[in-house]
């Protein structure tokens, strides 16, 4: 019942929204002897379970229909079109739901797939080919390894068992061919896949480690600055960093506390040189607070607490993402209610203005990456609390400033 009456709130919420937030691309001209007609109501402002694709009036920005809600989102060439496409996964109905981009920002939807299993949560891209995708069955406890057919939809290639997992991010060392490092949706542990073959869904070895309290997904960051990257990622409910590091070739990984906060409970690590000095530094959003913290790296590997940036919403930041445009970066941050996008001032490196745009919920994951192809960083937003997804069309710095303007449903800020 409860889920029924926040579906109807949600729906109800998008249709009484009566404007478009974007004029038409080519405006009649006025007839200067004549009143000026009304501009016409957009008809419909929203995806629907009939029409899922939706895209703004002038094209600024496109919305997506996904039942229950998206738990994750990929962005990817799935049918190798030279076009990017959307796989958004849903964990409550275990389902994914394909977007192909057939033409520059039109997309269609090859229709919901009962291949995840139950509780699925990210879907990563694995390197290589044939391309190959592995969806992180934490209900079903195993890693689904999925091919991608001419039609977008997914084939099943083989299944590999993992506790409960949450997400796997692949990475290489010398002499461990593909690996992944798998999180579990909850608990302590991060396992490493050695020899990953996406073939058979079979791995050489598997090697354990614990590092704190509810471990979070991992990212890629040469902070030694050696050229062989080392995981780095949070624990969420002790608020501490981690690193693990390649030890040779016949050693087992170690592992290193980078980082300990009196609370914040990170749920994200992200690598990102703040000031430009050429060392990858980390920036850790904190999910309970306005803040993200960051990490100076000095070269080495370790690490000191620098001045943070302040996230101007409510407190608390659920997703992020970081993204560079023709010299530009770019931060994207969301919380309850709001998305921020932070552009760094030219004449301060790791200074940043900003733009904040209310939303209805929150969003659940962001991706900042070119989606239609023209060398411009969009952005990606996905809604767990929520039917709908969209994707924000760039150049995002004039795209945001319109849309909080004109914020899509009518949402404000409380």
């Amino acid at each position: 019942m409860m889920r029924k009456r926040f579906c109807c709130m949600v729906l109800a919420g998008l249709i009484e929204v009566t404007s478009p937030c974007w004029a038409a691309d080519t405006p009649a001209k006025a007839d200067p002897g004549k009143e000026a007609a009304p501009i016409p109501t957009h008809a419909r402002m929203h995806p629907t379970p009939t029409e899922p694709f939706w895209d703004a009036p002038g094209g600024g920005y496109s919305r997506f229909w996904i039942t229950s809600g998206t738990f994750h989102v990929l962005v990817d060439d799935l049918d190798g079109d030279g076009r990017r496409d959307l796989i958004f996964t849903t964990h409550s109905t275990g389902m994914i739901q394909v977007f192909r981009q057939v033409e520059r920002r039109r997309f269609v939807a090859v229709g919901e797939q009962d291949i995840a299993g139950f509780h699925p949560n990210d879907t990563i891209a694995l390197p290589g080919t044939p391309k190959r995708y592995a969806i992180n069955g934490e209900g079903d406890a195993r890693l689904r390894v999925v091919a991608p057919q001419p039609d977008g939809r997914l084939k099943r290639v083989g299944d590999y068992p993992a506790p409960g997992p949450l997400s796997s991010t692949p990475f290489s060392w010398p002499d461990w061919g593909l690996g992944l490092a798998v999180v579990p949706y909850t608990g302590s542990s991060l396992t490493l896949l050695r020899d990953f073959n996406p073939e058979t869904a079979t791995a050489k070895a598997a090697i354990t480690l614990m590092a704190g309290r509810d471990v979070r997904p991992a990212r890629l960051a040469d902070l030694k600055g050696g050229g062989i990257p080392a995981l780095v990622f949070p624990s969420f409910d002790d608020s501490k960093v981690w690193m693990i590091e390649y030890a040779g070739p016949d050693r087992d990984p170690t592992l290193t506390e980078l980082a300990a906060f009196s609370g914040g409970w990170p749920r994200h690590v992200l690598p990102f040189d703040v000031n430009r000095d050429g060392k990858v530094d980390l920036l850790v959003p904190m999910s309970v607070e306005r803040r993200i913290a960051v990490l100076v790296n000095d070269g080495q590997g370790k690490l000191t607490e620098g001045e943070p940036i302040t996230y101007p919403g409510s407190p608390g930041i659920h997703a992020m993402a970081v993204g560079e445009e023709r010299g530009e970066r770019y931060l994207l941050a969301g919380g309850i209610r709001s998305l921020v996008l932070y552009r760094e001032r030219r004449d301060k490196p790791g200074s940043f203005e900003t733009v904040m745009l209310p939303l209805l919920h929150w969003p659940s994951r962001l991706e900042l990456v070119d989606v239609d192809g023209d060398d411009r960083l969009d952005a990606v937003v996905a809604n767990v609390a929520e039917a709908t997804s969209m994707v924000i069309y760039g150049p995002l710095w004039e795209a945001f400033g319109t849309l909080a303007a004109n914020p899509p449903d009518g949402a404000k800020f409380e």
